[in-house]
């Protein structure tokens, strides 16, 4: 048996500390055999990592006279992270094993700056969680005190971070630079002031640190107001004009509202922030908040106490002017007050907020940005769960106070998913994002037209809502007739589908049918992005009732306003076999598209007919279908 057949009980060995096991398979072998075994596969880690990481120094010892490759890396996990490709030196360090990191460096001269992938050195794996003795004795045999990460961030910034006072203490004295910043502009101040770290705070600025913006314009003192560190602002004081100041203390009120939940403290403090700096020369309102202007002087901030509503709003509209519309802080707190607003049932103002998150991270991040798709995958649960809610549970209360409510929200979000696919489509470079951030440029576009389409269901299902509620039986004639006259004049020639469609027709027809001009301009961008809408339509979504597809209401809208039901998708397939490939194709679907020249004859990539797969899934009803056009 050769070495790579050992893999498995050679690493168990190592990783238990287990020398004696390790001496009957490993003693009297050759060199290639030990090869295949240390290192047969990329994929597997290494003995001498993990006896590294669990600290058997005999094994380590052991396995370098072996011959195991010093500089070879693996995958360790610490606190439940997993770092892959960490080399033995890396794994030592992290986990503080003093008496390994001398035995690799001083007899398997272990390159003492070796990285991870992220291109974190084993010193900064030793600064994390602080292992003093492991970082001195690096320091001392060499390594770079400077050298930084992928994001550019130092072992100083990291120790600083977690708060290690002396470790932090120690690199500054063997001449680490307290200036230096990452790739984002942020420096070890930023990070000693967001923990709340008041020894470490004052140790920095004692050695030179200075209250600098990072690339976000947010300064050390802003990120100690961010995080709610009382004690470290106060230390800045001395050192900052008075309208930092006064900045500063006006976001801590906001920290004090949405993350301490203290709106007695954050009054307080706003009161004496009107000590420092000058009053704002312009206030905008923004209709989100209610119009409402920021506080800025004393009468006004008494005037909001005892009004939780007034005091919640003024902490969103104090962070979104300091920290920016483009702040990640900015858009989280203004969906977690409208989330908040949801629990309490007052799901206007959650779809008012929610609506102003969409729209700030829409101008502000790339494309396709998780954060963007999570507010809308938010969005569309609410929407739906509170539709299920007034129909399904038969409250006509709830059912009547959701139509008057959602009915324009539902457009407006449209109009939000509507546009975050055409930013997608006229993205002329790849999705840039953050790193270590993913965009799912395959599965999000697909998502964003499925939530088009479900809007287009719940706008359908509120009209039909509303019409009982004013004593109708059934959809208006007259209001179908407008729908397909006002398609009929808007339709896209092939000319116009290439080109800019808010010319095909006069702007006015666009503000007085946004719910017609959104779903029509969903159809030229799917054009374009190679999606297939009236595919998405005829697919088995497994939702609640009121969101279900296949619906013969969303087919027969897209079918009017001009998508072709003899499309092919990648698979080769039109809509009518995506319906009949489901696992209950409805009956009143596949005549709507027969009915409107569905090709009976076209064929799947598994030479299956549409004719063929009726017969099989609908044999019972086949002889009631209506076919409009046939051809073969």
């Amino acid at each position: 048996m050769n070495g790579e057949e050992y893999q498995a009980v050679v690493y168990n060995s190592a990783r238990d500390g287990n020398l004696r096991r390790l001496r009957i398979f490993l003693e009297d072998r050759t060199k290639d055999w030990l090869d295949k075994c240390f290192c047969g596969s990329s994929r597997k880690t290494p003995p001498i990592v993990i006896a590294a990481r669990n600290g058997h120094l005999e094994v380590v010892r052991y396995l370098l006279l072996k011959g195991a490759d010093v500089s070879a890396t693996g995958t360790v996990s610490f606190d439940g992270e997993v770092i892959p490709h960490a080399p033995a030196l890396w794994a030592a360090a992290a986990a503080g094993n003093l008496d390994i990191v001398k035995c690799l460096v001083e007899e398997g001269h272990a390159d003492i700056n070796q990285t991870t992938d992220t291109h974190s050195s084993p010193l900064r794996g030793a600064c994390y969680d602080g292992h003093l003795d492991v970082v001195k004795y690096l320091v001392e045999r060499g390594a770079d005190f400077e050298l930084a990460n992928q994001h550019g961030h130092t072992p100083l910034m990291i120790a600083a971070f977690r708060k290690h006072h002396f470790v932090v203490k120690y690199l500054l004295s063997q001449g680490a630079d307290p200036l230096k910043a990452s790739e984002r502009g942020n420096t070890a101040l930023h990070d000693a002031a967001e923990a709340g770290s008041v020894p470490i705070t004052r140790l920095l600025l004692d050695s030179g640190a200075v209250n600098v913006p990072d690339d976000a314009n947010v300064t050390p003192l802003k990120c100690a107001a961010m995080s709610g560190n009382e004690e470290v602002i106060r230390l800045f004081e001395p050192i900052v004009d008075s309208q930092q100041m006064r900045e500063a203390l006006k976001l801590y009120g906001a920290t004090l509202v949405d993350k301490k939940m203290d709106l007695g403290a954050a009054t307080k403090i706003w009161e004496e922030a009107m000590n420092y700096g000058k009053p704002l020369s312009e206030r905008k309102p923004e209709a989100a908040y209610g119009n409402l202007l920021e506080i800025d002087s004393l009468s006004e901030i008494r005037d909001i106490v005892g009004d939780p509503d007034s005091i919640r709003s003024q902490a969103l509209i104090i962070r979104e002017r300091i920290l920016g519309r483009s702040h990640p802080e900015t858009h989280y707190f203004i969906r977690y007050r409208g989330a908040v607003y949801c629990d309490l049932g007052q799901l206007h103002r959650c779809f008012t907020l929610w609506l102003h998150a969409v729209e700030l991270q829409q101008s502000s991040l790339c494309p396709l940005h998780t954060s963007i798709i999570s507010t809308i995958t938010s969005f569309m649960d609410t929407f739906m769960a509170t539709v299920n809610d007034g129909i399904i549970s038969g409250n006509a209360d709830v059912s009547q106070e959701m139509c008057y409510m959602l009915r324009d929200q539902i457009c407006e979000l449209l109009n939000c998913v509507v546009h975050e696919l055409q930013r997608f489509k006229d993205l002329t470079e790849k999705v840039k994002v953050e790193s270590g951030e993913e965009v799912d440029v395959k599965h999000s576009p697909e998502f964003l037209l499925q939530s088009c389409l479900q809007l287009v269901l719940l706008k359908f299902v509120i009209e039909e809502e509303e019409r009982l509620g004013a004593g109708k039986s059934s959809r208006s004639c007259e209001s179908d007739f407008k729908l397909r006259r006002y398609y009929k004049l808007i339709r896209l020639s092939p000319e116009e589908e290439k080109g800019d469609l808010s010319n095909s027709f006069p702007m006015k027809d666009w503000k007085c049918h946004p719910f017609a001009g959104s779903l029509l301009k969903t159809l030229q961008i799917c054009k374009a992005l190679s999606l297939h809408p009236l595919h998405t339509a005829c697919r088995d979504i497994n939702k609640p009732i009121t969101s279900r597809f296949p619906s013969a209401d969303v087919i027969g809208c897209l079918i009017k306003a001009g998508a072709d039901v003899n499309e092919l998708n990648e698979s080769g397939e039109t809509a009518l076999h995506t319906l009949l490939l489901g696992e209950k194709p409805r009956q009143s679907v596949a005549r709507l598209l027969l009915e409107n020249g569905a090709n009976l004859f076209a064929r799947t990539k598994n030479d299956e007919t549409c004719l063929l797969l009726l017969q099989k899934k609908l044999r019972n009803t086949i002889g009631h279908l209506k076919v409009g056009e046939l051809t073969s």
